[in-house]
């Protein structure tokens, strides 16, 4: 299973995500401590493996989910990074920075994260309402077809065919009407 399909939403979904980052932090707090402090390269290595929980945290539960994670890998190392104070001040200060980097990391990610969902968010609105005024452009080219050749034939049958007083204001109700609908199509196209 790859990244991808972790991105659909869903109640299965968010449990499933919730368990790979809950494990891969169990994990990598399992191999930090059982690993000797003296063997520092090794250790440092190792110490990066925090990094795969705390981006994902943020990548899959935005800002929220990114703090969340960093803290919680703040409090499993916290006790090991403390265990430096008096045996090597290098390897403590780098552990230090370590906990710093893991608390900008995963509220960088999930603020990024959260960014870029509203902004998916946004251009499905923007194409939502793209798609509604290419219909309404479209009803009111149509409407428009069906205007113009009306209004040219009300004039034909005006100036070709004798028309009793009746039938020529009802004929002039039609031509206002059709020339108001015309006003309305061009409005709508413009």
């Amino acid at each position: 299973m790859n990244i991808a399909e972790f991105s659909s939403t869903g109640y299965k979904s968010r449990s499933r995500k919730i368990s790979v980052v809950a494990g891969l932090l169990a994990l990598s707090g399992i191999i930090y401590y059982v690993i000797p402090l003296r063997l520092t390269m090794l250790e440092g290595l190792l110490t990066r493996l925090f990094y795969f929980p705390i981006f994902l945290g943020g990548l899959w539960f935005g800002l929220r989910g990114g703090v969340v994670v960093a803290l919680l890998t703040t409090l499993i190392c916290s006790p090991h990074v403390f265990m430096e104070i008096g045996r090597n001040q290098t390897v403590f200060s780098d552990e230090l920075l370590e906990l710093l980097l893991f608390n900008l990391l995963g509220p960088f990610v999930g603020a990024l994260s959260d960014r870029e969902r509203l902004q998916r968010a946004k251009n499905e609105e923007l194409q939502t309402l793209a798609a509604l005024g290419e219909a309404a452009s479209s009803v009111a080219h149509e409407m428009k077809n069906i205007v113009i050749p009306m209004r040219g034939f009300i004039r034909r049958m005006r100036q070709i065919y004798p028309v009793d007083p009746n039938a020529a204001s009802y004929l002039e109700i039609v031509e206002k009407e059709s020339a108001r609908l015309d006003r309305m199509t061009h409005d709508m196209l413009s």
